[in-house]
């Protein structure tokens, strides 16, 4: 009984120490029952979920909905805008640590759209964890917990990464799924309904970009495109490109093949330098998962001449965000195309 109590009092002793955690709930996966799933009203969800964490779980303090709760996949540029604001407001309620519960489909890009606003937009520290899960947290009937869901794991180890993130003094974002921590800038979805279901890469913590004031509002007119090259007659290539850029988006995504190799033909230089006159960014990814783009090989060395930017070791998700971040700056097309080789170096 004495050995009870005084572990009783040292576990109280260690919680004060810690610093308070905030849990934002978006929806997704995590929150669905019934078949087909759907999300369960926060206002039901919510107190059954800080029920169940109260006890293992006592540095989470305050549990809160984001403004909507749906499937991740109807995110909109939008939706990022409010997320944060309302990550400055927990962070002016006195929450430094915030646990965002997300839907899979679209984590990966709002994990590096907040890796890349969030030292811009909240002046104090904050560290962040995203996640989620691939099978609902409860039952289909929504009381008894699913034996089968990932979702407690993956909460536990979310919430491990907060807890010992005490000593950052600068702002960090990860994501928490099937055990592992990446950077958020670095996650990809790699299984539509199984575990794993992320995969990322253990990089060195990028420096804070340059603070420069965002026009948040022109998230809600983003406009770019994504290309997804095939193996097709360069002059085909060419046409679906244009047919593209005619739209006027404001930049391009190229998913090319192998390290960024594609066609050189005067069809798609074309296309390309007309791009440049028009003023929209062209950045070339690549369809494989990991290992980047590089302009190594000579087919993919020639798109540096027509202002083609490598996306690097980017991500899809995360040469979305860059672009997005730099877009809501004031800057020109040429300083944009600066900033982000700058970033990428």
């Amino acid at each position: 009984m004495w050995l009870e109590t005084m572990i009783c009092r040292l576990r109280t002793f260690m919680n004060t120490l810690l610093s308070p955690i905030a849990l934002l709930y978006m929806g997704g996966t995590f929150g669905c029952i019934g078949q087909p799933l759907a999300p369960l009203p926060a206002e039901i969800f919510l107190p059954r979920l800080q029920q169940l964490l109260q006890e293992d779980y006592p540095v989470l303090q305050y549990f809160v909905a984001s403004q909507q709760i749906r499937d991740s996949s109807q995110l909109q540029p939008q939706d990022w805008q409010d997320l944060l604001q309302q990550i400055q407001q927990l962070v002016q309620q006195g929450f430094g640590k915030i646990l965002i519960v997300h839907g899979t489909d679209t984590l990966a890009y709002t994990a590096a759209f907040l890796a890349e606003f969030i030292p811009a937009v909240v002046a104090q520290p904050v560290q962040l964890v995203l996640t989620g899960s691939q099978f609902p947290l409860l039952e289909s009937h929504g009381e008894a917990i699913n034996p089968r869901s990932d979702a407690l794991n993956n909460l536990a180890t979310a919430y491990q990464q907060l807890c010992h993130s005490s000593s950052l003094a600068d702002s960090n974002c990860w994501v928490a799924f099937d055990g592992h921590i990446w950077p958020a800038h670095t996650v990809q979805k790699i299984h539509t309904s199984s575990t794993p279901a992320f995969a990322g890469m253990s990089v060195p913590s990028r420096p804070a970009p340059e603070q420069r004031p965002l026009a948040l509002e022109a998230l809600s007119s983003l406009n770019i495109a994504v290309y997804y090259a095939l193996p097709l007659s360069p002059e085909i290539l060419a046409r679906q490109l244009q047919d593209l850029l005619s739209s006027k988006p404001q930049a391009l995504i190229i998913l090319a093949f192998g390290a960024g190799n594609l066609p050189q033909h005067a069809a798609i230089e074309a296309v390309l330098q007309q791009a440049q006159l028009d003023r929209i960014l062209v950045v070339l990814s690549t369809q494989v998962a990991f290992g980047g783009v590089n302009f190594s090989y000579a087919a993919g060395h020639w798109l540096a001449q027509f202002g083609v930017l490598s996306a690097g070791n980017l991500s899809l998700a995360a040469s979305y965000a860059r672009l997005a971040w730099l877009l809501c700056q004031p800057l020109s097309f040429e300083q944009r195309q600066q900033q982000w080789q700058q970033r990428l170096s």
